[in-house]
């Protein structure tokens, strides 16, 4: 069973080991390129330092971080859409297309069960293909790591880019999309409708459940007085809530924190001045707002977001290859 179904899947699994090829032969000479760069412009020391603090020549960091923004992005990219691709080309016509073409009736006539045949069918399927986007995501991070605080892992682990293509997340997507796009196959039985629907619902998955995520994570609290600044958005921390605490350590409504700082602004001399300012903020905890505070998820803690997000997805992804079974059981 499992040599008839490399048979009806090897021209996927040829052209993943040629995306394997070529990719990590890109990647690897990208990022040699890349280093031969640093090294010119005496930059090496400082992919491990902040921007400020790097000793290169004027300017030399500025135009590394240019030249190299857009191939770094395109690495990181073909990360992010991998596991959509996955779903797309992989899941979605696995069992779609033989239903359509009616080959499965075959399939269901031999003396293997149904169930051994689909998951023949799924590990062949699946197996190969998370190999190359794992293997494929350790060289890409292999390159950002080396462009250091010089390229996009300079804003943060919670960029939007940088948390899609690190830690276990990439995984967790590439089996929910499959399974997505092989549970929407086996139900339209269309392989162009399972393609463009699984596409269309794995996007909006995505968008629908990267909120549920943050709030799953326990956020520390960082509080200020009205007169300080709030940092949080300036440390790359995920920052999941923030506004004004009452007295009793409560947050004020958004509503409520609008009227109150207009009624602060209402002064009836000196506006624009640092007296005004200072009536401004003097003002604003005798109203009520007697703190600023932020619910922060700090950089260290990254880790933890991304194994949430992956257990998220990949307990939808065992649901729906429940799903899978279920109706490909039912089939005739």
């Amino acid at each position: 069973m499992i040599w008839v179904s490399w048979r009806r899947q090897r021209a996927q699994l040829i052209t993943l080991l040629g995306l394997l090829v070529v990719g990590a032969g890109v990647i690897i000479l990208l990022r040699s390129t890349m280093i031969g760069d640093l090294t010119s412009a005496r930059l090496t020391s400082c992919v491990t330092l902040p921007l400020e603090q790097c000793t290169a020549p004027p300017g030399a960091a500025k135009s590394f971080a240019e030249a190299w923004a857009n191939p770094l992005d395109l690495g990181r990219m073909l990360i992010t859409f991998g596991p959509a691709l996955i779903g797309v080309f992989i899941g979605a016509p696995l069992f779609a297309r033989e239903l359509e073409q009616g080959t499965h009736v075959l399939a269901f006539t031999q003396s293997v069960s149904r169930t051994r045949w689909m998951s023949s069918k799924l590990v062949i399927a699946l197996v190969p293909a998370l190999l190359v986007l794992v293997v494929l995501q350790f060289l890409v991070s292999w390159w950002l790591s080396a462009a250091g605080t010089l390229g996009p892992l300079v804003n943060g682990p919670f960029n939007a880019l940088n948390f899609s293509t690190g830690h276990v997340s990439p995984a967790g997507y590439a089996l929910f999309a499959f399974a997505l796009g092989t549970f929407i196959g086996v139900m339209s039985r269309r392989t162009l409708v399972a393609m463009t629907a699984g596409l269309g619902a794995f996007v909006v998955a995505r968008f629908a459940l990267s909120g549920l995520v943050d709030r799953l994570i326990p956020a520390q609290r960082v509080e200020v007085t009205p007169d300080q600044e709030l940092n949080v958005h300036t440390d790359v921390s995920l920052v999941i809530d923030y506004g004004y605490l009452d007295a009793a350590g409560h947050p004020v409504p958004a509503d409520k924190v609008s009227a109150l700082t207009e009624a602060c602004k209402s002064v009836p001399q000196g506006q624009g001045t640092a007296e005004s300012q200072q009536e401004f903020l003097a003002c604003l905890p005798k109203s009520g707002l007697v703190k600023r505070f932020a619910d922060v998820i700090p950089p260290s803690q990254a880790w933890q977001v991304h194994l949430a997000d992956a257990a998220i997805f990949g307990t939808l992804a065992v649901l729906l290859l429940i799903g899978t079974a279920w109706a490909l059981r039912r089939q005739s």
